[in-house]
């Protein structure tokens, strides 16, 4: 992959969490992370190692104890939460794993959510047609989420989280609630996006396939980041292995 400029920046991250009045659990013990702008990245690691924690600290969902966070050279650890929020909205689409999709909406309100809370619903058509495209739910707009399919439901977060055009999107765990072939699928789109749309993607994951379509793998372990690999131009298969190297050498998952 050519070399392309940092859009996240993390710098001696730190982070621990009270379990009792006297006692905490350290999670991130000074995490050093460059990303490059466009790439696609999958953090993986066993139960525990700070994962999910990582991408919360990202997304401002959670403070840092000390350390910084830079995304496009702004310094987000240091900001106030109602500025944090409109940074979040603005800059960084989020995918979960329980898709988090509102039954009371069809699918094109489900997507055009992020512009109807910030009152931007206005020349959101042209941009809602492409991102359906992409995505192949443009026969699903009026549908209610109750009546699609685990995949689909993905596919309309995944759409959800572009409909701002962030700059990021994190996304946990996207293809934990999917069956293998679903994964594929859910996988190849965020491939698309990805390229298509030029949009860094970083994924939390403990799914070696679906980590083997992404750019890079970096592995976290006991809260500092303890491997890295690239793909190159390696195919899926030929990564998929070298991920599978890479978790043995810290006996696996």
């Amino acid at each position: 992959m050519e070399e392309c400029q940092n859009i996240l920046e993390i710098r001696n991250l730190k982070k621990s969490y009270m379990i009792n009045k006297e006692n905490s659990l350290q999670v991130l013990k000074g995490l050093n992370i460059s990303i490059g702008s466009g790439e696609m990245v999958a953090l993986m690691g066993a139960s525990g190692c700070g994962k999910t924690t990582l991408i919360n600290l990202i997304c401002g969902i959670d403070k840092a104890d000390s350390g910084s966070i830079m995304i496009d050279h702004e310094e987000i650890t240091k900001m106030r939460r109602s500025k944090m929020a409109v940074f979040r909205r603005n800059n960084i689409g989020l995918i979960f794993q329980d898709f988090n999709l509102l039954e009371s909406l069809n699918v094109k309100d489900n997507i055009l959510l992020p512009l109807i809370l910030e009152n931007r619903i206005e020349d959101s058509e042209e941009k809602l047609k492409q991102i359906a495209e992409v995505l192949s739910i443009a026969e699903i707009m009026g549908k209610s989420v109750t009546d699609i399919s685990g995949g689909q439901k993905q596919r309309v977060a995944i759409a959800r989280a572009l409909i701002n055009t962030p700059q990021i999107i994190l996304a946990d765990e996207p293809t934990g609630n999917l069956d293998s072939k679903s994964t594929e699928n859910v996988m190849e789109y965020l491939v698309d996006i990805n390229r298509k749309f030029k949009i860094t993607l970083v994924m939390v994951t403990h799914d070696s396939y679906a980590a083997s379509f992404c750019d890079k793998v970096i592995l976290l372990k006991d809260g500092i980041q303890f491997l890295e690999i690239e793909k190159n131009n390696k195919s899926n298969s030929t990564f998929l292995k070298d991920i599978y190297e890479l978790l043995k050498r810290i006996g696996g998952e």
